[in-house]
């Protein structure tokens, strides 16, 4: 298969990249590098892989990064609540603009399937839970308003070109990848505690969110771009819901056992725009595509820990 990764410089486009390679499959990148760093994409010795660098929003690097792909999987985006509520204009111009460019070339190009990257943004304040892909649609953020419209692009382009679109709607994603961030809340619990810093918890510690390790998340992409008979779908992605305030205590564990100190734990307010529990329902995605989450909390913290010993 012939794969083309939208922002595959970035934490999870850089792992997918090394796992399709892996796999066998050739592989054509494109990154903005606003974010994304590519060095480590091309320390890999892989053939099949050709690295651009160039905008998603730009109709002519997209038809250049599409030229003889199959595939693409959809990642580039401005991530996440607090980076899309500081630049929204970008925001907007990147995740909505940018994925109707994506769409546009596919479609000059014959590229037969897209998969894009969603987000559990997309969903707000749970009215039943645990969360199906048939659950309202009331995003509580800007960012989960882009990744909405992202996806209504996608069906658009399904219902009136006969593109074989899927959306995968990511729960909270941690995890070593090829290269590793460490904004989301459980590498960041993980790096202040090694640093002896108090773990910082947003309200009360009841807070939950559906953790997903990245390497769960590169498996749920490849089996989207290679299942059969799959279009116009729409799937949950997730494995672990849990508490913010376990999370403190599962990692704390990890640094104690580590370091041989037990970090502190400190509460301040909870942050607008955010939802106060979540979980998911796999079902459909477990059914139809064969996913099941391979990596679990206490593992992927594990991993994080000594990842970071290794790499202060």
């Amino acid at each position: 298969m012939r794969v083309a990764v939208t922002g595959g410089a970035g934490y999870i486009g850089s792992l997918l990249v090394k796992n399709l390679l892996d796999g066998g499959h050739e592989v054509s990148s494109i990154d903005n590098l606003s974010i994304g760093d590519y060095r480590y994409v091309r320390g890999l010795s892989q053939k099949g892989l050709r690295v651009l660098e160039g905008d998603i929003r730009d109709g002519e690097a997209m038809d250049d990064a599409l030229t003889g792909v199959d595939t693409v999987a959809h990642l580039a985006a401005l991530p996440g609540l607090v980076l899309c509520e500081e630049k929204p204009e970008e925001a907007i111009s990147t995740n909505v603009f940018g994925t109707h460019q994506v769409l546009e070339a596919a479609k000059r190009n014959g590229i037969s399937r897209v998969v894009f990257c969603s987000s559990a943004s997309v969903y707000g304040v749970p009215q039943a839970m645990p969360v199906t892909e048939e659950h309202c649609l009331r995003p509580l953020n800007l960012y989960g308003v882009t990744k909405l419209a992202g996806e209504k692009l996608m069906e658009t382009y399904h219902d009136n070109h006969s593109l074989e679109t899927v959306s995968l709607r990511f729960g909270n994603i941690y995890g070593v990848g090829l290269y590793t961030r460490w904004v989301t809340v459980i590498p960041k619990f993980v790096r202040l505690g090694l640093l002896g810093k108090p773990l910082t918890v947003y309200g009360d510690g009841t807070s939950s969110r559906d953790f997903v390790h990245v390497e769960d998340i590169t498996q749920a992409l490849t089996l989207a771009m290679t299942a059969k008979g799959i279009r116009g779908e729409v799937y949950n992605v997730g494995s672990e819901p849990t508490t913010i305030g376990r999370i403190a205590e599962m990692v704390s564990d990890e640094v104690e056992r580590t370091m041989g100190r037990r970090p502190k734990t400190t509460n301040l307010p909870p942050r607008p725009g955010e939802t106060k529990e979540f979980s998911y329902d796999l079902s459909k995605i477990e059914n139809s595509l064969g996913f099941t989450p391979r990596w679990t909390l206490k593992r992927g913290i594990r991993q994080l820990v000594d990842y970071a010993m290794k790499n202060p």
